[in-house]
């Protein structure tokens, strides 16, 4: 794991992937990023024009995405972990981490994507509406799952304090 990374976070649609291909010209090897940054599509645009460029190989570099809140039940962590690779044009990530440690109701990305924090955000009161009975094991042991299926070489957390 490369010491130094490249946070996407903030990065606007119209510049991230000419800002991920000039990261990998300027030396990065790690992109930090998540599906709840919405801009994972621009990324993997990015790595596409870099591969395509010859800059470096995926091996080369160190891809790391996010688990958001409202995927934390364990038959929603694989389609997340899939969708955002497919989203970067990947076939695997380097970390893949849970987000933060609040399980969040269950949005669809048919309804919405990325989701966000709010439950409903066109509603007049804006809530956070928490997914009763999902556990931090039960999320990790689903993503364990996808460590053994290949999908991600490592799993971890953060955004989480031990005390």
């Amino acid at each position: 794991m490369p010491q130094a990374g490249f946070g996407l976070w903030k990065l606007a649609k119209d510049v991230t992937a000419d800002v991920v291909f000039n990261a990998v010209e300027a030396g990065y090897r790690l992109f930090d990023g998540a599906c709840d940054y919405g801009n994972e599509k621009e990324v993997g645009e990015g790595l596409r024009r870099v591969f395509e460029a010859g800059k470096v190989k995926r091996e080369d570099l160190f891809i790391v995405s996010k688990l958001w809140n409202t995927f934390h039940k364990a038959e929603h962590v694989r389609p997340a972990l899939e969708r955002s690779l497919a989203d970067l044009g990947l076939d695997y990530l380097d970390l893949y981490i849970i987000h933060f440690p609040i399980a969040l109701k269950y949005v669809s990305p048919d309804t919405r994507y990325p989701p966000e924090w709010v439950y409903e955000p066109t509603a007049e009161v804006k809530s956070l509406e928490f997914e009763e009975g999902v556990t931090y094991q039960s999320t990790y042991h689903a993503m364990e799952a996808c460590q053994e299926a290949g999908l991600t070489k490592d799993i971890g957390v953060s955004n989480l304090q031990f005390q």
